[in-house]
């Protein structure tokens, strides 16, 4: 619970819970989570499903994947051609005018989602700082972000937006497959958890017992899937035994077979 909610900062963006944000994401949204307990992050609300989904607008967009030493470029959502965010600060600074209006058919769907007024508006303080004082993410369209920027927090930003659609799509089915072998694992016939099944002392013979276990393991699922899925083959007639029949049989005793070895 201590690892929920604004967790640090780079170049401006606000790390929460995994993700970078826009550092006016309002606080309500900021801290949506912090302070719960598993079970209502297992089971959300419709509340908190609703925060959850209010954030994704704030969330800078991902502009060029890690190139090869790990650094990512993200762009504000202020910026582009298709913000998800309007934003006052943004506007002043890159010195935009205001926007022309234009004739929306409210009858599209698409045209009411994508017009100015349908997107969130950032909410900036009164008076704003001075332009000297703001951010990096404010100064520029995008931002570089490397992997030294958030020290030792970067092992927690995650590529999907923590309990999002897309992140319970991704992390459901790996968690069932993880809480399912840990139950195998744990069963009877291994009962990994059990301490008499590793009783040598010390962490490094504890370790090396565990693997074995676990590979002992890996060897029985790869046996029971074989046996399910790949059925033993019928057997090839061709590779029969070649068998005499008995009326061509010489039955007679061989030649010296039939008397005792000489005595040495």
């Amino acid at each position: 619970m201590d690892q929920r909610g604004v967790r640090g900062s780079a170049h401006g963006t606000l790390l929460i819970d995994g993700s970078l944000a826009c550092p006016l994401m309002p606080d309500r949204l900021a801290q949506a989570i912090a302070g719960l307990d598993d079970a209502a992050i297992r089971a959300p609300s419709g509340d908190l499903t609703a925060l959850i989904a209010a954030r994704e607008p704030y969330l800078p967009r991902l502009k060029q994947s890690a190139n090869p030493g790990g650094a990512l470029r993200f762009q504000y959502p202020a910026a582009g051609t298709s913000p998800s965010v309007t934003c006052p600060r943004f506007d002043r600074l890159h010195k935009l005018g205001p926007i022309r209006a234009t004739a929306v058919d409210l009858t599209d769907v698409r045209q009411r989602a994508t017009h100015v007024a349908a997107k969130p508006r950032v909410l900036t303080p009164a008076p704003d700082h001075k332009t000297r004082d703001l951010p990096k993410i404010c100064h520029q369209q995008t931002i570089t972000l490397h992997l030294a920027d958030l020290g030792h927090l970067d092992k927690f930003r995650q590529a999907l937006a923590y309990l999002s659609p897309s992140w319970r799509g991704t992390y459901s089915t790996v968690r069932a497959m993880t809480e399912g072998l840990n139950g195998r694992l744990k069963g009877h016939d291994l009962d990994l958890s059990d301490p008499k099944s590793r009783l040598a002392h010390g962490r490094v013979a504890q370790t090396i017992l565990v693997a074995l276990l676990v590979t002992v393991a890996n060897d029985h699922f790869l046996d029971a899937w074989r046996h399910t899925h790949q059925p033993p083959d019928e057997p090839d007639a061709s590779a029969a035994t070649f068998e005499i029949p008995a009326e061509h049989l010489d039955r007679s005793p061989l030649t010296g077979r039939s008397r005792p070895p000489p005595i040495p």
